[in-house]
C-alpha cells in the first residue's frame, strides 16, 4: 500500500484543489477557443482528471481510517478479555522479598 509523507499529502491535496478551481477561472479567462462549440477543452480535462484523483484520495483514507477503528476496537476488546480472565493478578506490583540494605534503614 502507498503511504505518502503527511506534508507531501498536504501538497498534493492543496494542488488538487487548486486544479479544480483554478480551471473554471481560466475558462472564464480564456478568449482562445469557443465555449459554446465542442472542442478539445484541456482545462475541463485535467479538472476531471484532478477530481478523479481526489476521489481516490478521499475513498483511500475512508478505508485508513475505518481498519485503523477495527483494529483499536478489536484491540481493546482483547485487553478488556486477558484483564478480566487475570482478575487484575498481572497489574499488581510484586512485594518486595528481601529488606533494603542497612543504610536505607532508619
Amino acid at each position: 500500500m502507498l503511504q505518502l509523507d503527511p506534508v507531501l499529502r498536504r501538497l498534493a491535496i492543496a494542488a488538487i484543489v487548486a486544479i479544480c478551481l483554478g480551471g473554471p477561472i481560466a475558462e472564464m479567462f480564456d478568449h482562445w477557443d469557443p465555449t459554446d462549440q465542442p472542442s478539445n477543452d484541456t482545462e475541463a480535462n485535467v479538472v476531471v482528471a484532478a477530481m478523479c484523483i481526489g476521489v481516490v484520495f478521499a475513498i483511500g483514507t475512508l478505508v485508513v481510517v475505518s481498519r485503523i477503528r477495527s483494529f483499536s476496537a478489536a484491540l481493546v476488546t482483547r485487553l478488556s478479555v486477558l484483564i478480566a480472565a487475570s482478575d487484575g493478578a498481572s497489574i499488581r506490583l510484586p512485594l518486595p522479598t528481601v529488606s533494603p540494605p542497612t543504610i536505607l534503614r532508619v
